[in-house]
């Protein structure tokens, strides 16, 4: 076992509850986290510099929410040579943002494929057996200490729970249903009526009724309809809920919505699916105008559907999904920053290309 005089741990986290968390939870392992520099440069020498440190690990979150300085899977990746350097850093995605808040294990599987140590979406103290206890134990194993035992996690509970995060969508789930995000929304997808449904002649394929999901989860949990109405809403708010048409807020009403889960889309792997849509053969890019704005260099999102359509051979609903990873990711943006994939006459471009700094917030 490594002493842990020798052992560090560097953080480059954002400023919410679940950094607290695993503080918390370092503690308890005798480890007092480090800040990394938060300036590129210094970071990435840093971060390039773990190979010669056999006994320190980083986390780095790279959920954008709206900051320029947080770093990209994309740049990371151009940084950061395969090796041991990637497998001592740990990928978070904590910071809230719309749409922006949930993860598949296919997402993992390719951050871990890319050579990282993992990808975790949160640090819930209500749930030190989930993805803190995860952690932890990764942090005793590539730092050759002893784990974390239960009796001192809970020595340090009531400092977590100091921290504990009350108001967030994800709060909101775990309070209301004792489940993760992804855990409600792998519930609903095995449990409600979905298929395809019309309305005014449009077919919409893969979708349920908001108001039977309101009930649904209203008997299965035990809650009022309010209630949950409140756990689709913070699904809504991850993105792991859209409506169909990206019209709506979820209601407890006969609209149509879909579920950002896919079986067939986890089978994919991320980086086939990019390498299809970038590849000379992927999805037209073009210089396109809207209201006398050009957009240099971008794409249709419909058409970015058809190509995975016709290359993956995915239903659209699968298609879609994939997109909506990849934009998660900050591998794909609309082109002012202002939509989410949507599979119809948006444009949208990849954000290692050429990108238009002055976009008017009109969207086209």
């Amino acid at each position: 076992m490594a002493r842990l005089s020798e052992s560090t741990v560097l953080l480059d986290l954002p400023d919410v509850a679940g950094r607290a968390a695993l503080r918390a939870g370092l503690m308890a392992m005798r480890l007092a986290p480090t800040p990394l520099p938060t300036d590129r440069r210094g970071r990435d020498t840093v971060l390039r510099g773990l190979a010669d440190k056999p006994h320190a690990l980083a986390f780095v979150d790279i959920s954008r929410g709206g900051s320029t300085t947080v770093p990209t899977l994309l740049q990371l990746d151009a940084t950061l040579p395969r090796g041991e350097s990637r497998r001592r850093i740990v990928l978070t995605r904590l910071a809230p943002g719309p749409g922006m808040g949930h993860l598949s294990e296919a997402d993992r599987r390719w951050v871990q494929k890319l050579g990282f140590a993992d990808l975790i979406p949160e640090f819930d103290p209500m749930d030190c057996e989930g993805s803190l206890r995860s952690a932890l134990d990764l942090v005793a194993r590539a730092l050759a200490l002893e784990p974390v035992t239960p009796a001192e996690l809970a020595r340090y509970a009531r400092v977590m729970n100091d921290a504990r995060d009350t108001s967030s969508p994800r709060a909101t789930i775990r309070a209301l249903s004792g489940l993760s995000a992804e855990g409600l929304g792998d519930l609903l997808s095995r449990s409600l009526d979905i298929g395809d449904r019309t309305w005014r002649l449009q077919r919409y394929p893969d979708c349920f009724v908001g108001s039977e999901a309101v009930a649904w989860m209203a008997r299965h949990f035990k809650r009022s309809a309010p209630e949950a109405l409140a756990m689709g809403q913070a699904l809504m708010s991850l993105g792991l809920l859209v409506h169909v048409a990206h019209e709506h807020p979820f209601l407890d009403d006969k609209l149509y919505y879909r579920l950002a889960i896919s079986v067939a889309a986890d089978a994919i792997d991320l980086g086939d699916a990019l390498t299809a849509l970038v590849s000379g053969r992927g999805v037209p890019i073009a210089d396109r105008s809207y209201l006398g704005k050009t957009y240099p260099r971008c794409w249709v999102g419909s058409e970015a559907v058809d190509h995975l359509v016709a290359v993956q051979g995915l239903k659209r609903h699968d298609a879609w999904v994939l997109l909506h990873r990849l934009m998660q990711f900050g591998l794909i943006e609309h082109v002012t920053q202002s939509r989410p994939v949507i599979d119809g006459a948006f444009y949208y471009r990849f954000t290692g290309m050429s990108a238009d700094e002055g976009a008017d917030p009109t969207e086209p």
